[in-house]
């Protein structure tokens, strides 16, 4: 080993020197804090050197979790830590854009809805009116052609004195009411004539003549199972009692499908 003085050998004093340098260079790099790769060197006196010590080459990954950078030490009172490691402010910009725009949406909606309702509540008086009266015929029935016979005329008077009596199974009178057969056995009773009781029994209480060829008294038998009857009064109308919830009223003879045509025998 040479000595610092040219040509001159190394001796115990120069070596201890030497010793002692690297001993202060080494406790300074401890102070600074070593890695893993060279750890710091820690002296027991500045003139004796001191084996290293091992201790930090078992210890732990530092808080940040690299294991190439060591934690700050515990003595520096300026070394950031990541409880007081500050943090950037929140942005309130962005929330708040979508509650705008939904208060905005809202907004708008009660805006909408009245002008809505509005319009929808003027549109109904105009669509709601009442329905035609396809069975009123006032002029139909006021203009009648007359019957050809004395006892035909006296059925269609009676039944027109009839209108607007309620429907009743099984009735048979002005006061209780008619069913369809009894209807009719009522208005051929009024002109002195018996006709039996049901639809069936009256569909041959006479004769059978063709549609194009009825004339105000006759029997219209209606539908193919023969269950309806009216008597025929002129201008296409039939004035009949049809069904539950109903009262005697005028028709259409067209209206219902035609079984039969009967001319009671007067």
């Amino acid at each position: 080993m040479q000595c610092h003085k040219p040509g001159h050998r190394a001796s115990a004093r120069c070596v201890s020197a030497l010793l002692a340098a690297s001993a202060l260079l080494a406790a300074a790099v401890d102070h600074l804090g070593g890695t893993v790769e060279r750890p710091a060197i820690r002296t027991a006196a500045v003139d004796v050197p001191s084996a290293p010590d091992p201790s930090p080459l078992l210890a732990a990954p530092n808080a940040a979790g690299s294991p190439g950078r060591p934690a700050p030490a515990e003595s520096d009172p300026q070394a950031p830590t990541s409880a007081a490691a500050p943090q950037p402010e929140a942005r309130h910009s962005q929330p708040a854009r979508p509650a705008r725009r939904a208060a905005k949406a809202k907004t708008k909606t009660k805006t909408k809805a009245p002008a809505r309702h509005q319009s929808a509540s003027k549109a109904r008086p105009a669509t709601r009116r009442p329905a035609p009266d396809r069975h009123s015929n006032s002029s139909l029935l006021a203009h009648l052609p007359p019957a050809k016979s004395k006892k035909a005329a006296a059925a269609v008077h009676e039944a027109l004195s009839l209108l607007g009596v309620p429907y009743r199974w099984g009735g048979t009178t002005r006061a209780g009411g008619f069913d369809c057969s009894g209807f009719t056995q009522h208005v051929w009773a009024a002109a002195g004539v018996k006709i039996p009781r049901t639809v069936r029994a009256q569909a041959r209480a006479g004769t059978q003549i063709p549609l194009s060829k009825v004339e105000p008294g006759d029997l219209v038998v209606f539908y193919p199972t023969q269950h309806h009857v009216g008597i025929y009064v002129g201008n296409g109308l039939v004035i009949d009692s049809p069904h539950s919830g109903s009262w005697v009223r005028p028709d259409p003879v067209r209206s219902m499908p035609v079984s039969v045509v009967v001319r009671v025998h007067a």
